[in-house]
């Protein structure tokens, strides 16, 4: 049995047993049907395809708040945004507002600007960082889009020799306004303390590379020279066009993605200041006790 089989559960036949479909690219996952109907073990299994094929989708849901952390609490803990740096751009504690759409107290979202989010990851630098991320269109999404890279089927099909330069090297990461986000929210900060290797497994034990690289600043023991040749000869691999999923919003989609693995990217859109998505960040702890 596979990686893949024992933590989908068994059979890769399963996710066409329940109505769940493959896109195109044969590895991200749509799922149809209400998000409320799912059974708790249900709710686990595509928890583990998350993590084992790096982005599910599913479309037309209609949730509540509630309904939205009820889900992501099946699949481990959310983290709190009640403190003094989300609360302001929090709906309700657990659940972030990403919108240019300014509240009842004058306040945008998250990422409210118009020009793209580029390439990044989930809080790379931070050794305690949520590994699963949940998008939720609320409203004004069409005519907007958002790509993910699938680091694992980047990894596979990587050269021998590139991938030979990425084994056993540790990257340290931060954040530089401007470098992937014009958002002013975030603190500029380079953590060289918090060193994490490239090539790695996930909890399911799919090796793949973690490659946020508008967030990566250096290379353990290697030369900014020899870290900038490095990463622009990975970024050249990486994004080729079969390694991603491109997703074009329909109010009432959720995308949920695993953030070891993959990396993402909004696109420039217009209609930010109308556009809303809910955004939850949890672990799979859940997902990995029933293993």
């Amino acid at each position: 049995m596979t990686h893949v089989e024992r933590w989908i559960g068994g059979s890769m036949t399963l996710i066409e047993r329940w109505g769940w479909e493959y896109h195109p690219n044969k590895w991200t996952v749509i799922v149809r049907g209400n998000i409320q109907d799912l059974t708790d073990y249900e709710v686990t299994k595509i928890g583990s395809a998350v993590m084992t094929q790096m982005v599910v989708v599913f479309k037309d849901q209609d949730l509540t708040p509630d309904e939205e952390l009820a889900f992501c609490r099946k699949l481990g803990k959310v983290q709190s945004t009640t403190h003094e740096r989300t609360k302001h751009i929090s709906l309700q504690d657990g659940i972030l507002r990403v919108t240019g759409e300014k509240d009842k107290h004058g306040e945008e979202g998250l990422f409210g600007h118009v020009s793209a989010l580029d390439w990044h990851a989930n809080q790379p630098s931070n050794k305690k960082r949520m590994p699963l991320i949940w998008l939720y269109g609320k409203k004004g999404t069409e005519g907007s889009r958002t790509s993910w890279i699938n680091m694992i089927e980047a990894y596979r099909k990587m050269p021998e020799k590139l991938r030979d330069r990425l084994k056993g090297k540790k990257a340290y990461f931060g954040y530089e306004s401007g470098k992937y986000s014009t958002s002013k929210f975030f603190n500029e900060h380079v953590n060289k303390e918090n060193l994490f290797p490239i090539v790695m497994e996930n909890a399911a034990g799919l090796e793949g590379i973690y490659f946020p690289f508008l967030q990566m600043f250096g290379i353990d023991g290697m030369s900014d020279v020899d870290f900038k040749d490095l990463i622009e000869e990975v970024k050249k691999h990486v994004l080729r066009p079969n390694f991603a999923y491109h997703h074009d919003w329909e109010d009432g989609d959720v995308v949920l993605s695993e953030q070891w693995l993959s990396i993402h990217k909004r696109w420039e859109f217009e209609g930010m200041p109308n556009r809303v998505l809910h955004r939850i960040a949890c672990d799979y702890s859940n997902i990995i006790a029933t293993q």
